[in-house]
Order: C-alpha cells, then sequence, then structure tokens
C-alpha cells in the first residue's frame, strides 16, 4: 500500500512539473512574440497600455474588452489593437463609435498581434513602458476580472 502511494505521489509531482513547465513556456513565447509585435509599431506616441481585441475567439471576453474600448476609446494612453476582426462595421455598431475617428487604433492586418498559443482566441492588456512590455494579462473564464483592473488603473491615474 505505501509503495502504490510513493508511485501516486511522484506521478502527481511530474504531471504538476511538466504543467507548471508548459505555463512558463507559454509566457515566455507570448513575452517574446508581443515584444516584437509592438517594435514594429510605427506611431510616435507611447501607450501605458495595449488592448489587443481579436475578433473571433471566447465569445464572453470579447464582448467585455469591446464594452471597454466604447467607454475609453478616447483615452490617448490606450492603444487598442484589432486582429482578425470579421467586420469592422459591426464592431463599430457593437460600441456605437466610428473608429476611423480615433488616432489610439491600430488595424493588425498582418495578425502580427495574433499570440501563438492558445490564449490567442482571448482579449490581453498589455502595460509598457517605454515600447517595453512590464505585464501581459489575458482575459480569459478564469481571469473574468481583467478589464475591471484595468479601469481601476486607468481611473487611478485620472487619464
Amino acid at each position: 500500500m505505501k509503495l502504490k502511494f510513493k508511485k501516486m505521489i511522484v506521478l502527481f509531482g511530474a504531471i504538476f512539473f511538466v504543467l507548471a513547465s508548459c505555463h512558463e513556456k507559454n509566457n515566455k513565447i507570448e513575452q517574446d512574440f508581443l515584444s516584437e509585435a509592438i517594435s514594429h509599431i510605427n506611431d510616435k506616441t507611447s501607450y501605458d497600455w495595449v488592448v489587443i481585441l481579436p475578433g473571433l475567439g471566447c465569445t464572453g471576453c470579447i464582448e467585455e474588452a469591446e464594452f471597454f474600448m466604447g467607454e475609453y476609446l478616447e483615452n490617448k494612453e490606450v492603444l487598442f489593437v484589432l486582429t482578425k476582426i470579421e467586420s469592422l462595421k459591426i464592431l463599430q455598431r457593437k460600441i456605437n463609435k466610428h473608429l476611423k475617428d480615433y488616432p489610439n487604433i491600430h488595424y493588425d492586418k498582418q495578425g502580427k498581434f495574433v499570440v501563438p498559443t492558445n490564449n490567442s482566441i482571448y482579449p490581453c492588456i498589455l502595460e509598457v513602458k517605454n515600447k517595453r512590455i512590464v505585464s501581459i494579462e489575458f482575459s480569459t473564464p478564469d481571469n473574468p476580472f481583467a478589464f475591471e483592473k484595468l479601469k481601476s488603473f486607468v481611473e487611478t491615474k485620472g487619464l
């Protein structure tokens, strides 16, 4: 009985180690990929936040990001990156704004911001200082308050 228990502990430990290693590997991939993507933005403005809004993916998460964009589109400290957007007209109707009127919108027509991990279906929030990523957070079903946290940061700063 003790031998079975020890084998189970070793097995669970190995599974945990593999899962933790995969998570760290994905974080590194996302960090490197998004750092490269940000370096290609030709905008001279410095943004504190970059919100990557995928057109396809987790519907509830994307709707929350669209709502945030509708509320904070006039905030010049936030850059909104639209990637894999199927219909700009539908998005504009949803948020009741004409997007071409705002300079802090980046249209990712070449897919440079489509994250090469399973997180590509979720909106992504990047904190940026001097065009370098300080933090990456995805709005997922497991992290439903990502945009609430961003709102509190933006409102605290008085933007």
